[in-house]
């Protein structure tokens, strides 16, 4: 379960004391505390926007739905289960992100068409959630997603993201820009579709907001956990994956040096070693210097 609301300053340091002693380091700038349990896991965003989800999320939330005198707005689930849902007869193009938790590597975005003509090919590589298959099966079957269904795929190198976070942008308003990118690519090229799915990372009136200085496609749904909605989403996923996982691959030849994935504690002694060999520049090409992991680093 998964619920939200935005919290003001006053009562932001009442939760920060309640749970810090569950709060662990957060992996991706835009986010302002992380606090995980068992049961749950809270995240505070740099907008103050408090996300609940896990088993008792329901239970902390009111917890503080009591404390702040805010009214509760939990999400009403679509009716889905395993593809067979109100989309499964339907050509739709999905499009998913990979690479936005990463201090090294680009971010990627893939846009992909799928509908029933696909299924039974689809069928043959088991498609699922890519969170739910090892890499090693994603470099296997991603070649054969990629000759056979269509698609457009995006890589934002480092040195242009960190470009663009110099410019103000933050990871939702490059992510919205990619996406709808993508989007317009597989459109331009194939006509025929019914409907648009992106894996959701913010609401949609920001997702809206974020794209206003550009040609918006406004036929979106930004759906949670998307992969397992459609299979569009869950191939985009994939192959953006495949994508990032040759990226890292050529990067760690560039330096000859295995980058690790993700953000934690083994990313900052690597980026350390780097350091040392190859000084402060090298990480504009190479990683997303905005995260905190830079800092730790340097010092």
């Amino acid at each position: 379960m998964k619920t939200v609301f935005e919290i003001n300053d006053k009562y932001l340091e009442k939760l920060i004391n309640y749970y810090h002693s569950c709060e662990v380091e957060p992996n991706t700038p835009h986010i302002k505390h992380l606090f995980k349990t068992d049961d749950f896991t809270i995240t505070v965003y740099n907008s103050n926007k408090v996300l609940f989800q896990g088993d008792s999320s329901v239970e902390e939330f009111q917890k503080w739905v009591k404390v702040t005198g805010i009214k509760p707005s939990i999400p009403k689930p679509i009716n889905r289960t395993a593809y067979m849902n109100e989309y499964y007869k339907k050509t739709v193009i999905g499009s998913d992100e990979v690479g936005t938790g990463d201090f090294f590597g680009p971010v990627v975005v893939t846009a992909a068409l799928v509908g029933p003509k696909n299924y039974p090919f689809l069928k043959e590589y088991n498609i699922q959630d890519s969170k739910n298959i090892n890499d090693e099966i994603i470099l296997k079957i991603a070649p054969h997603l990629i000759k056979e269904i269509p698609h457009h795929t995006i890589v934002l190198n480092n040195e242009k993201f960190n470009d663009l976070t110099k410019q103000g942008y933050n990871m939702n308003k490059i992510k919205a820009y990619l996406h709808n990118h993508a989007i317009k690519k597989v459109m331009n090229k194939y006509k025929e579709y019914d409907t648009i799915i992106i894996d959701q990372f913010c609401s949609e009136k920001n997702y809206f907001a974020y794209l206003e200085d550009q040609e918006i496609i406004k036929s979106v749904e930004l759906i949670e956990k998307g992969e397992s909605v459609h299979q569009s989403v869950a191939v985009a996923a994939i192959i953006a994956r495949y994508t990032f996982l040759i990226e890292m691959d050529k990067l760690s030849n560039s330096i000859d040096i295995t980058l690790p994935k993700g953000a934690s504690g083994s990313v900052d002694a690597i980026g350390k070693l780097i350091h040392l060999k190859y000084g402060d520049d090298i990480f504009n090409q190479i990683a997303k210097v905005n995260f905190k992991n830079m800092q730790k680093i340097r010092d």
